[in-house]
């Protein structure tokens, strides 16, 4: 029996094209050209999969997938959205779309989508209803499977109690297994969802796809965010909750996140250098022959203040030049490298201004720290220009800490100063380019530490207050053999 999709999608052309192609194919295709006819033929036809165009008039695609997703979970989802609408798409795909594809898009590309995600649908179905557990299968093998497997079960009654959890749970929770059994499960859920959360759980849980949530739970060591998905079990009231602690997962997202902040707005920052270096040199070379001219005369100290301004946008100009140039054209050189003796020569290059400012530097670096795999001068410029920073945030003396830890596989290297701080509300902005607390420079040298770190697969980190000085953390793996971007190791 032929697989039935419904297109939804406002252009005519563009609609009858999809379905021709899938026609050809052996799909049997209807047609819908706004939301609220896709809605209606959808409820009345129950299709396998829907091509669903996410901008369409009447009824938005996002609106039209979410009831899509609550009439019939199992319908395979794929929505068509054009360029520039990547975070629409990644919204869809929250509300449970199976893939997105960009306009112009290939038929090839759409064709394998449907037909990978049709195959997928069919064998979840099969598994749902019909699949058998495995010929002699025995209780405590099964018990076994469920005690030692690698994610964080937990096993919870119709009042909504643990009644067995796995030793995955007890490490993700941080409690012992017997602490487990027997507490409620809204319990470690962060306080201000627990409302209800249970209720939500249990009713999508029922659905044939089961529960798919994220939730800050709560545990002895602190809050973190976590996946959580849901299914019923046989016996009426009973849930088998699955848990995933998401925390490394946010990180590498706002990392990824900040990278394309970075991106973009060094793209931003290139044309706008572009745009200004030929106006300022006509400016520039104007103003010094006027200057010439008038010198000895009153009006040339208004052509002084021209010229001085003109070659402060000028460096300002070659340093966003050089920025861009390092971030996409700079080619790293990874080795074995010693951290200590690095950030030494860093601390000992900024001595004697330390000196000269009554800054008393202490550097703590213990004998056994393990060597990173990084750029030596790429490393020498970061860590020179934090050490910088530091000492221009105590311009009337206090004390720079430099000392070094080992976690696990990583290097962490801390700066600490007792310098004037950092407003917390500037935190989230320090990496931005062009944003600086100080009075001259162009405030793309954090930006520029950033992207080395980044090259590094490092994190950098900063907790300050405001006149109460600061503390930045960059740790760096031990073992990081990977092509870096712009070169090769």
């Amino acid at each position: 029996m032929p697989k039935r999709v419904l297109v939804v999608e406002d252009s005519e052309f563009l609609g009858r094209l999809v379905a021709d192609r899938l026609a050809a194919r052996g799909y049997e295709c209807t047609l819908a050209a706004d939301g609220l006819e896709g809605l209606r033929r959808f409820t009345d036809e129950l299709p396998d999969a829907v091509v669903l165009d996410l901008n369409l008039p009447r009824l938005h695609g996002l609106d039209v997938l979410r009831q899509i997703k609550r009439i019939r979970p199992e319908t395979v989802v794929v929505v068509l959205t054009g360029h520039g609408s990547e975070r629409t798409a990644m919204k869809a795909l929250r509300l449970g779309a199976n893939d997105y594809i960009t306009k112009p898009f290939r038929e090839d590309i759409l064709l394998r989508s449907l037909r990978i995600h049709l195959e997928r649908a069919e064998l979840q179905a099969y598994i749902h209803s019909e699949a058998p557990l495995p010929p002699r299968v025995e209780a405590q093998v099964l018990a076994r499977v469920f005690f030692e497997a690698p994610a964080a079960i937990l096993h919870v009654d119709p009042d909504n109690r643990v009644v067995a959890a796995n030793r995955a749970a007890a490490r993700l929770l941080a409690r012992r297994i017997e602490e487990l059994v027997g507490a409620p499960v809204e319990g470690f859920v962060c306080p201000e969802l627990r409302c209800r959360w249970m209720d939500r759980v249990r009713e999508e849980a029922s659905a044939p796809g089961g529960y798919e949530g994220e939730v800050y739970m709560e545990g002895p060591t602190g809050r973190f965010p976590a996946a959580v998905a849901g299914v019923e079990r046989p016996e009426p009231g009973h849930l088998i909750l699955a848990l995933r602690d998401l925390t490394h997962q946010k990180a590498l997202e706002k990392r990824y996140l900040e990278s394309k902040k970075l991106a973009s707005l060094g793209r931003v920052v290139e044309g706008v250098a572009h745009e200004v270096r030929n106006p300022l040199i006509s400016i520039g070379g104007f103003a010094r022959k006027l200057r010439r001219r008038l010198d000895g005369q009153p009006e040339s100290r208004y052509l002084d203040v021209i010229v001085s301004e003109v070659e402060r946008l000028e460096r300002m100009v070659q340093d966003i030049e050089d920025y861009v140039a390092f971030s996409r054209e700079h080619r790293s050189r990874f080795e074995p490298v010693d951290l200590r003796e690095i950030v030494q020569q860093c601390v000992d290059r900024w001595k004697g201004r330390a000196e000269a400012q009554g800054v008393r530097v202490r550097f703590d670096k213990p004998e056994d720290l393990p060597q990173v795999y990084g750029d030596r001068n790429l490393l020498a410029e970061l860590f020179g220009g934090l050490v910088e920073n530091a000492i221009e945030a105590m311009p009337t003396g206090g004390d720079l800490t430099v000392d070094f830890r080992p976690v696990e596989n990583w290097v962490q290297v801390r700066i600490r100063d007792t310098g004037v701080g950092i407003d917390p509300d500037d935190l989230e902005e320090i990496f931005d380019p062009f944003f600086t607390s100080k009075t001259s420079g162009t405030g793309l040298g954090l930006a520029k530490a950033h992207l080395i770190v980044e090259e590094h697969a490092g994190t950098i980190e900063f907790e300050s207050r405001r006149g109460q000085g600061t503390v930045c953390t960059v740790a760096l793996p031990v073992d990081r053999r990977r092509i870096p971007r712009g070169g090769s190791a």
